[in-house]
């Protein structure tokens, strides 16, 4: 008699809803910022590379203390709380013995939750690589991209620097052209290298947006 296959349980991962706080604790939001900001200048990044002020709003609701409440937060991931998030922990830690409802925020945070099926990110992956070059030769924008998809104009500049990585030829020149300043950021980056933003960032004394910057370097490297 045949053995009946094991079912194979599908892996599960936690959404995170989108929310943007005005109810957060202002004190912690100012302390959090000046960390932030720290880690942004001794990176060379723009603050919000960092975390974003919304993600700064979240943890001075919540009160995360652990790596795994952190987790929890929209907006980081275990790649952005190893560089940065274990910053910010002590001085959450130590606000939440000034406060009384630190436990049930964090309680509130564990139950905001929704978990749902993993998706297959190379076939995520591969849908968003076709609908951004679809979205290309219709020559929309990259904010249009972004609008539409429901993702950030990082993230679209990222797959279009993968799409040109698949194929040189792919035509972006409205892309180019779009981006004010496109021939100064290019120089900018012929001195200083396209190894860090932060150098070119500063040469334009934030006058040009920080994802501009980023796109170029993108165009560039796809070359």
């Amino acid at each position: 008699m045949a053995k009946k296959k094991a079912v194979k349980k599908k892996a599960v991962k936690v959404k995170k809803e989108k929310v943007i706080r005005t109810d957060f604790n202002e004190d912690l939001f100012e302390k959090l910022k000046v960390i932030r900001n720290g880690i942004a200048d001794e990176k060379g990044v723009a603050n919000f590379i960092v975390l974003n002020d919304n993600v700064l709003k979240e943890l001075s609701y919540y009160y995360p203390t652990s790596k795994e409440m952190f987790l929890m937060i929209k907006g980081v991931g275990e790649n952005k709380f190893d560089e940065y998030g274990k910053e910010f922990l002590p001085t959450i830690e130590e606000f939440t013995k000034e406060v009384g409802n630190s436990k049930s925020r964090q309680r509130e945070l564990a139950e905001s939750v929704v978990v749902k099926p993993k998706i297959n990110v190379k076939e995520r992956t591969a849908m968003r690589k076709a609908k951004v070059k679809e979205l290309i030769e219709k020559k929309m924008l990259i904010d249009e991209m972004a609008n539409i998809m429901d993702l950030t104009a990082q993230t679209i500049a990222n797959y279009i620097g993968r799409l040109l990585e698949d194929d040189p030829t792919l035509d972006v020149t409205h892309i180019k052209n779009s981006i004010e300043g496109y021939n100064d950021i290019v120089k900018s980056f012929e001195k200083h290298g396209t190894e860090k933003i932060g150098p070119v960032y500063g040469d334009f004394a934030g006058m040009v947006e920080y994802s501009d910057i980023a796109l170029v370097r993108i165009l560039m490297q796809a070359k």
